[in-house]
C-alpha cells in the first residue's frame, strides 16, 4: 500500500509556542521506527487536545511517581495508542491513564516506586530445591498492556509476567464495592525462548503454573489496596492478539480467566471477584486431593506474603 500524502488542508492550523511543541518534537524523535503518518496524526491530536494531555502529564508527574518519567519518559503518550484493550477509545484511555496515576500517588508510599524503579519491589520469595523463586513488581509494560508488571523469576531470570493498571470501576460500567477501582490485567505472557525453564519452575513449584502464582500475587496486592475485583482482557481485544495467534495460543486467555471463574462482561473483558474462587475440595478426586491441597497452600502463601509486604506501603 502506498503511503498517504498529507495535504495542508487536511488538518486545522494549530498555533502554539515553541515550548508547547517541544514534547511533540521529542516524541517524533522517539518514534523513528513507526510510520510517520500515524505518528504525526497522534501528535497533532496531542497538541489539539492540550488540556487532556496536560492532565496526563500532571498525573504521572505526581509526588510519588514523577521519578518514573526519567526511566519511562514516553509513558505520557501511552493513551494515544491502543492501551490495555483494543476496545477502549481515546477518551477512555486518557481517563484510565490519569486515574491509574492519581490512585497510586494517593494510595502508595514513595518507597514503593523507588523499589519498582530499582527492580527491588519483591512481593514473594522462596527457595525450593536450591532454586530461588520470586515475584516482583516492575514498571510499565512496554506494549502498553499495563502500567505495573508482576514478574515471576527463577534465580533472578524473568520467566513470566502479568501487566496491569488500576482502573476506576465506573469506566468499565461495573460496581466493585468496597473499592471504586479494579485491577485491569492487559497481559499474561511468558518470556520468549524460556520454555525449558518454565517447565522446570512449574515442576519445582508443586506443579503450580507461573501464571497461577502471579495471579495469587495479584490477589495479595489487591487485598492490601482494598480492591475486590480483577478485570482481564479478552483475547480478541488483547494488544498481543496477533502474536498469540502466531504462537497458536489464542485460547490461552480464555482458558486462564475461565479457570478462575471469570464472568464475561459487555466490554469484552472478564471480571473476577476476590478472593479467588476455588473448587470445593469435595469435588476433587480423592487420590488428587493431597496434591491439590499442596498447590493451594503454596498459592495461599504467595497471596499472604504479597499482602504482608504491600500493607506497610499503603497510605
Amino acid at each position: 500500500m502506498s503511503p498517504l500524502k498529507l495535504m495542508p488542508t487536511m488538518f486545522p492550523v494549530i498555533s502554539a509556542p515553541n515550548h508547547a511543541l517541544a514534547p511533540v518534537k521529542k516524541e517524533i524523535d522517539a518514534k523513528q521506527g513507526m510510520g510517520l503518518v500515524g505518528t504525526c496524526l497522534r501528535l497533532l491530536s496531542v497538541t489539539w487536545h492540550a488540556g487532556q494531555h496536560r492532565e496526563v502529564v500532571q498525573a504521572i508527574s505526581g509526588l510519588h511517581t514523577k521519578g518514573l518519567l526519567k526511566t519511562y519518559s514516553r509513558a505520557v503518550y501511552r493513551y494515544t495508542l491502543p492501551y490495555l484493550s483494543m476496545r477502549f477509545d481515546r477518551a477512555q484511555r486518557q481517563q484510565m491513564l490519569v486515574g491509574h496515576y492519581d490512585f497510586v500517588n494517593r494510595a502508595l508510599h514513595a518507597h514503593f516506586f523507588q523499589c519498582v524503579l530499582s527492580d527491588a519491589m519483591t512481593l514473594w520469595q522462596r527457595e525450593i530445591d536450591c532454586r530461588v523463586f520470586s515475584i516482583s513488581v516492575g514498571g510499565p509494560c512496554p506494549h502498553r498492556e499495563g502500567d505495573l508488571t508482576l514478574v515471576f523469576k527463577m534465580d533472578g531470570c524473568p520467566l513470566y509476567r502479568m501487566a496491569f493498571s488500576v482502573v476506576k470501576s465506573s469506566l468499565l460500567n461495573v460496581k466493585a464495592a468496597p473499592s471504586s477501582h479494579v485491577l485491569y490485567v492487559g497481559q499474561v505472557q511468558g518470556y520468549p525462548d524460556r520454555f525449558t525453564q518454565l517447565r522446570q519452575a512449574t515442576r519445582l513449584c508443586r506443579d503450580v503454573a507461573p501464571a497461577d502464582l502471579l495471579m495469587a500475587g495479584m490477589a495479595g496486592l489487591a487485598s492490601a489496596l482494598g480492591i475486590s475485583m480483577v478485570a482481564g482482557v479478552g483475547v480478541e481485544n488483547s494488544l498481543s492478539y496477533k502474536s498469540l495467534v502466531e504462537l497458536n495460543a489464542s485460547n490461552s486467555y480464555v482458558d486462564f480467566w475461565e479457570k478462575f471463574q471469570g464472568m464475561r462482561a459487555e466490554g469484552g473483558h472478564y471480571l473476577l471477584g476476590l478472593p479467588l474462587v476455588e473448587k470445593p475440595i469435595s469435588l476433587i478426586k480423592a487420590n488428587h486431593r493431597g496434591r491439590t491441597l499442596a498447590k493451594r497452600e503454596l498459592k495461599k502463601s504467595v497471596s499472604e506474603e504479597a499482602a504482608s509486604v504491600m500493607r506497610p506501603l499503603v497510605l
